[in-house]
């Protein structure tokens, strides 16, 4: 998809769940103090049966370390099988990406599947609907594109992009991004905000890198999914706006926990006449892809409660012992666009 020329223009919605930018930063929570039923985005889930190549972008292009396979008991597996919606004869094993010097960025869980199972997605397009990747922070972009292009990794467009936006008070700032074309046709996308904002999430002191700080889909109905994350995952919505840097434009939303400042979501909706149909695979486990989000909870049964209030099924809601997120209760359910959501509440 070729940029536009020109100046990004940001036109705020007038919509269920939009609002005015009303602070500097719109990555400030509304009220620093305030704590949500769920946390900021706390792991992503990728499915894939190559293993290998999720490593090389996420181990060796993006810098986080990769588990070995995560051990769990016979019945953990098949609860956790069952939570996820995975047929009783699908083998499977599973590895955590993080980064242990950022706390707070997002984790990713790897789903090794023994056998590849249907795509979510068909392409990197930017328009073709469902999960589309993820963003990582930097205050050098320039050198993190070097590193990531050298392994083989190809970037989505000629060079590095730089959007000139504006602050609430109407005082301008660059962003500079490069985005990458990754395994399971997902994009990642090395981010840095420049002019004294702060980044989008966390850094290593050390090397200046962070993330993932945010997972991002193409969906067809935003107001629907920001009423879920509302209503349902008692999230806030922070920008609402036209995002016109591109030939196609498109709405685009920024959705976070209560108080957080990490692990938002970023949601985006075009047109009808520019949406690009995806597979029609459901963006849900046990479907090769970008296949769940997981949120903590200090109360899933309040969730629950929320999740039923709205015509949600909860597919699961019992206690897992197993390392990746260690003992806890869990539940999953689906947004309005299919995506699988995990919620889970830690226990002793």
């Amino acid at each position: 998809m070729k940029r536009r020329i020109g100046l990004l223009v940001g036109v705020f919605m007038v919509a269920s769940f939009a609002l005015a930018q009303t602070t500097p930063d719109h990555i400030m929570p509304k009220d620093p103090t305030a704590s949500g039923l769920t946390g900021p985005l706390h792991t992503v889930t990728i499915v894939t049966p190559d293993l290998p190549a999720v490593a090389k972008m996420y181990r060796d292009g993006m810098g986080m370390e990769l588990s070995a396979p995560i051990q769990m008991s016979p019945a953990d597996q098949k609860k956790l099988s069952a939570a996820w919606e995975i047929p009783a004869d699908l083998p499977w094993s599973m590895h955590m990406l993080h980064r242990p010097t950022v706390p707070l960025a997002t984790q990713i869980r790897v789903v090794v599947t023994g056998k590849p199972t249907p795509a979510i997605r068909k392409s990197w397009s930017r328009q073709e609907l469902g999960p589309y990747g993820m963003g990582f922070p930097t205050e050098d972009v320039q050198a993190w594109d070097k590193h990531i292009s050298a392994l083989g990794f190809k970037r989505a467009t000629p060079e590095i992009e730089r959007f000139p936006l504006k602050r609430g008070d109407g005082s301008g700032y660059d962003v500079l991004e490069a985005t990458f074309d990754g395994p399971e046709f997902l994009r990642n996308i090395a981010i840095s905000r420049r002019d004294g904002m702060a980044q989008v999430g966390d850094l290593d002191l050390k090397t200046g890198r962070g993330g993932p700080a945010y997972g991002t889909q193409v969906v067809a109905d935003i107001d629907a999914m920001a009423k879920f994350f509302v209503e349902v995952m008692d999230y806030e919505v922070r920008t609402d706006r036209i995002w016109r840097a591109y030939e196609v434009p498109f709405r685009f939303a920024t959705i976070y926990a209560k108080g957080a400042k990490n692990g938002h979501l970023a949601l985006a909706s075009y047109e009808a006449k520019d949406t690009i149909a995806g597979t029609g695979v459901q963006p849900t486990m046990p479907n090769r892809g970008m296949a769940m989000w997981s949120f903590q909870s200090p109360s899933i049964d309040k969730i629950a409660e929320r999740a039923k209030a709205a015509g949600l099924r909860v597919q699961s809601h019992g206690r897992i012992d197993a390392a990746d997120l260690g003992a806890r209760r869990t539940m999953t359910l689906h947004a309005p666009n299919g995506f699988m959501i995990e919620v889970f509440e830690p226990v002793k």
